[in-house]
């Protein structure tokens, strides 16, 4: 890569930075490409070379967080021993759906992308009506999760697996909306506290000593 080439990307990723605070703060309708530019110290000009639209710049932050989902953190969740509640590896699927909603937790705290993008897939659904196509991936592997961790007794089976993936994307996007209201506190720490609640209610009577 040429010096040229490796400046120009830089500002690529600026740009897609300083829009990403943009969408997640503002949404679509009231994004302002001219203050995207100041965020940058691009001229108009100048940020039309790498975006020529709102649309564009929207679509390359929705692009990389489908790419991010087309992989649901199967390899994180893979006995993440930062992720587990027990403090250690915990490779079954159970532990993968928590390991899960950490990893999605600490990415939409952590990366203005996420965070952007989510908003920007969940505003375009509210419009059209049309489900995201990545969530709706993303619950489909955390229903599999959940029926796997019918089988291996870690979930009461007579719990429909459907809403038990439901409930825990609820948990962690509701959170994450709700984070002004608790001050921003951690948002991996509070859905680790909410996984100690929900555990107990989710292996039913199977949590029980000699069941």
């Amino acid at each position: 890569m040429t010096g040229k080439q490796a400046r120009s990307r830089l500002t690529y990723e600026r740009v897609l930075d300083a829009a990403a605070e943009e969408f997640a703060r503002q949404g679509y309708p009231n994004t302002n490409l001219q203050r995207v530019a100041e965020r940058t110290g691009l001229t108009k000009g100048a940020l039309y070379g790498h975006f020529p639209s709102k649309e564009k710049l929207a679509r390359a932050l929705v692009e990389q967080f489908d790419a991010a989902l087309s992989t649901p953190v199967h390899d994180e969740a893979e006995g993440d021993d930062r992720t587990d509640t027990s403090g250690g590896p915990d490779g079954t699927a159970l532990g993968k759906l928590r390991s899960l909603t950490f990893s999605l937790a600490d990415r939409l705290e952590n990366d203005i992308r996420t965070a952007a993008a989510l908003r920007l897939v969940m505003d375009r659904a509210r419009r059209t009506g049309e489900p995201p196509t990545m969530l709706s991936r993303l619950r489909a592997h955390a229903v599999e999760l959940a029926r796997e961790a019918q089988r291996e007794r870690d979930v009461d089976p007579e719990l429909p697996a459907e809403r038990v993936a439901d409930l825990l994307l609820a948990v962690l996007f509701g959170a994450h909306c709700t984070a002004p209201v608790v001050n921003w506190t951690k948002l991996p720490d509070r859905i680790r506290e909410m996984w100690d609640l929900l555990d107990p209610a989710l292996r039913g009577h199977r949590a029980e000593p000699g069941s």
